[in-house]
């Protein structure tokens, strides 16, 4: 997560807002924001999630003020809460625990780099995964998340609501994961999402 706010900043900031500064708390919330949020709906793909999550992290560093001074490193600290904020609201969705543990261990340490061999996997994987989805949900998904366009772009393409947009959206960017996983069940689940967010 990059910062906005020089270190050296950063301490005396942090004395404020714990000591009650809404305006310190304001300087925080958006050096922070879109990198929050940006993180969570890269996993997510949701942006209600990413607006639930970004509200509540602060509402934890709000709730946790008082105790600010004793934080050594800022980034990492603000980090973990989002993180922390994310698996929470995850549990609550997810009926299994075991997806919920691989993402615990690893979806936080993404790999940077992988290589041809794996690389190679995951496209084959993908475009596999691309042909299980029904006609409306792979063109909405190669709309919006491989040409890039809006949500609102694609309905007025398709003919149809930025609703039936989203679900079909949604429903293609679970199934493609899920397919990937019992594809690539070899390979990490955190190298399989890192590759999902670059497409």
């Amino acid at each position: 997560m990059e910062s906005h706010i020089p270190k050296e900043e950063i301490a005396e900031i942090l004395i404020r807002v714990s000591n009650g500064d809404e305006q310190a708390f304001r300087t925080i919330f958006e050096a922070y924001k879109t990198s929050i949020y940006s993180t969570i709906f890269n996993l997510s793909d949701d942006e209600f999630m990413a607006e639930e999550v970004l509200q509540h992290t602060f509402i934890r560093l709000w709730n946790y003020r008082s105790k600010l001074i004793e934080v050594d490193n800022f980034d990492a600290w603000i980090y973990r809460v989002a993180k922390n904020v994310f698996l929470t609201k995850i549990k609550k969705i997810s009926p299994s625990q075991e997806p919920l543990d691989l993402i615990l261990h690893d979806i936080f340490s993404t790999p940077k780099t992988y290589n041809d061999i794996e690389y190679q996997e995951l496209e084959t994987a993908f475009e596999q995964a691309l042909q299980r989805l029904s006609p409306k949900q792979r063109i909405t998904y190669q709309l919006v998340k491989i040409e890039g366009l809006s949500r609102k772009e694609v309905a007025k393409i398709l003919e149809v609501s930025a609703e039936t947009v989203k679900w079909n959206l949604d429903e293609s960017v679970k199934k493609i994961r899920s397919t990937m996983t019992e594809m690539l069940n070899d390979l990490p689940l955190a190298l399989i999402f890192f590759y999902l967010q670059k497409k």
